[in-house]
């Protein structure tokens, strides 16, 4: 006698049921915890006083710069200061241009500004090596290289109504006097961005040009440049690093100032302890 058939087919849904399982008792389920997180890439967003040290027996240069960061790409803004020698009567502020990238800790920093020649560009590459540290190698257009550091830094502490008071003396170099000048400066936050925007005041004595100055600038990291609109004076001043309770300073009128058109000098600040508030 024959025997029945049987139906040996399996619905396909209940042959899907059972491979999902399987794979499920796999860890099949469960493939996005197996996937190894994505590396965090450091922040490098902030005010930074960056020194590039020659290996070529080139004397230092420091660059003092404000980057701001929107995910892997970071960018300094337009008051850059790059300063040969940390002198302010050489830093250049105009046409300079500097950006980066960040992938983890890696970092790159791309800057360029005007010379004699035309444009120097520097090319470094280091690490952040902890928060608002930064260092690694660098070459530049000019064929010179050699090592570059960066280090977290701000003039003021970003706090409303806080003021840095400075004493110092300055003297012209185009018409020196036998008694340098004296200078008591006060600098506070002004409105608009925290730790960049400055305002402030200083009274002077023994100047032939002036006898006080009304300021407003801007901090860039350890350093400043505040200009008096009414005096068409600018000042330039930078940290005696790695000090910065000292500074070195420059200044000059414009050719078409009502006192000492086209004067220029130098100085040097310390600062003092005593506040105040306007």
């Amino acid at each position: 006698m024959q025997q029945p058939r049987l139906n040996t087919k399996v619905p396909a849904a209940v042959l899907i049921g059972v491979v999902a399982a399987f794979f499920a008792g796999c860890g099949g389920g469960s493939s996005t915890s197996n996937m190894a997180p994505s590396t965090q890439n450091a922040s490098v967003a902030g005010q930074y006083n960056l020194v590039l040290m020659s290996a070529g027996g080139h004397d230092t240069t420091t660059i003092y710069v404000d980057f701001t960061q929107t995910g892997a790409t970071f960018a300094g803004g337009t008051n850059t200061l790059v300063c040969p020698s940390n002198d302010p009567s050489q830093c250049k502020s105009d046409s300079v241009t500097s950006s980066g990238t960040v992938s983890g800790t890696d970092v790159t920093i791309v800057v360029s500004f005007p010379d004699q020649t035309g444009t120097t560009t520097v090319t470094m590459v280091g690490s952040a090596t902890g928060t608002g540290a930064l260092n690694g190698n660098y070459t530049d257009s000019l064929g010179d290289a050699g090592t570059w550091t960066a280090t977290a830094a701000t003039l003021t502490s970003g706090s409303a109504g806080s003021v840095i008071d400075f004493t110092g003396t300055f003297n012209s170099t185009s018409n020196p006097l036998s008694i340098p000048s004296s200078i008591f400066l006060e600098l506070g936050q002004g409105a608009g961005s925290p730790n960049l925007n400055l305002i402030g005041k200083a009274s002077v004595m023994n100047s032939p040009c002036i006898t006080s100055l009304s300021l407003s600038g801007q901090a860039i990291a350890g350093a400043f440049s505040v200009t008096d609109a009414v005096n068409k004076m600018e000042i330039i001043a930078l940290p005696s690093l790695p000090s910065a309770d000292s500074f070195n300073f420059s200044y000059k009128f414009d050719e078409t100032a009502a006192s000492c058109p086209g004067d220029y000098g130098r100085g040097t600040l310390s600062l003092q302890s005593s506040p105040w508030d306007y």
